[in-house]
């Protein structure tokens, strides 16, 4: 399945980035000195300051700009102000910060001041398979979820995952319908046949999702390439974008298999140091997909950022923006060793790597 309609509301919303050309290949307006490992997302704080967390090192950070500096805030654990998993920050009223754990099930309340409040219990019984992440939050303050592929009714997989919005106030849960996920593939690793899930396959091309600021969702599909909408559980598809299909020649997958050889640590595995297992030339394929699924962001004018793929010699890449209606609204240009992790009050937050030691560096950059 590749989609299954769900009922929302759209409504009109202020552009915050007028322009149509936005270049953020210069030189950054702040910079945090201390490295990450892998930014997986940013929330913007009052006074210059932001809440991060590090998906690979599972730690939570507040950032301050102004001094380039950073301190952790809780710890790793299971009580209070300590967690195991915590995904990507969420802004809440008020200044507070929301982040999933998706070991411990538990929403976390980071107070602005970097303490942590009384955690919330998200709705993990919604779907059969439980959450498996937390994709944003609208303006009415709901949370959006994205179900688990695996169902533990049955024991197996499904090719499509649920859309799930929880608000807290009232504990008012509703399942808005399924998005593709891509489903798995069996592969051959050394004579041994495994199931992998799609996402993870080289140059995956998966479909993606991401809630917008009024209450809406908006699916951005690979083939054919556009942007879909839903208004009263009507499917609203965008223009079909062009887009000219990057082959992945040997020089590509060289590429690929050098930049993840270096990878310290898995994403599921946090902390640990294994490698992953070698990849063979019959799972790469043929021709890169249209965008890269991890890299869907939507910005607070509610317009989709979407990264298309790009050649390994590139030394910029582009993402495009979509406006309410799935449109073409303009496009931004970051270097090729860089991925938008959030916005803020007309900024930009990137995360750049560092190719001589992988280490990553947060960067806010001011869209003029």
């Amino acid at each position: 399945m590749r989609f299954s309609a769900v009922l929302v509301i759209l409504l009109p919303v202020t552009q915050a980035f007028p322009q149509s050309r936005i270049d953020l290949t210069g030189k950054a307006d702040a910079v945090i000195a201390e490295p990450f490992t892998k930014v997986s997302g940013v929330r913007e704080l009052p006074g210059s300051r932001a809440i991060v967390t590090d998906q690979f090192e599972r730690t939570v950070y507040l950032v301050d700009f102004a001094a380039g500096s950073r301190r952790q805030l809780g710890r790793q654990g299971d009580g209070p102000a300590e967690y195991r998993f915590p995904m990507a920050p969420l802004p809440a009223a008020a200044n507070r910060t929301w982040i999933l754990d998706a070991t411990l099930r538990r929403v976390h309340v980071i107070e602005p001041d970097g303490t942590f409040g009384p955690s919330l219990s998200p709705p993990y019984g919604a779907v059969p398979g439980g959450l498996l992440a937390a994709r944003g939050v609208d303006n009415a303050g709901r949370i959006y979820f994205e179900g688990n592929s695996f169902n533990q009714e049955t024991g197996g997989f499904i090719d499509s995952v649920s859309i799930i919005r929880w608000n807290p106030v009232g504990n008012v849960t509703e399942n808005l319908g399924k998005v593709w996920s891509g489903g798995r593939v069996r592969v051959d690793r050394g004579g041994m046949i495994a199931s992998v899930a799609r996402s993870v396959m080289p140059f995956p091309g998966v479909d993606a999702w991401v809630p917008l600021p009024e209450g809406g969702v908006a699916i951005v599909r690979q083939e054919p390439h556009q942007v879909l909408l839903l208004d009263h559980g009507k499917l609203l598809p965008g223009p079909v974008i062009p887009h000219s299909p990057i082959p992945v020649t040997a020089a590509e997958r060289a590429a690929f298999r050098e930049r993840h050889s270096s990878s310290r640590m898995t994403a599921s595995g946090g902390g640990d140091s294994r490698r992953a297992p070698p990849v063979s030339d019959a799972e790469f394929p043929a021709n890169m997909p249209a965008f890269i699924s991890t890299s869907v962001v939507v910005a607070p004018n509610g317009f989709v950022w979407v990264g298309r793929s790009y050649r390994f010699t590139d030394r910029t890449w582009t993402y495009d923006l979509f406006d309410r209606e799935g449109r073409h609204a303009g496009s931004a240009m970051v270097p090729s060793n860089s991925v938008v992790v959030g916005f803020g009050n007309g900024v930009v937050y990137i995360a750049r790597t560092n190719p001589d030691d992988d280490l990553v560096y947060l960067e806010r950059h001011r869209v003029r």
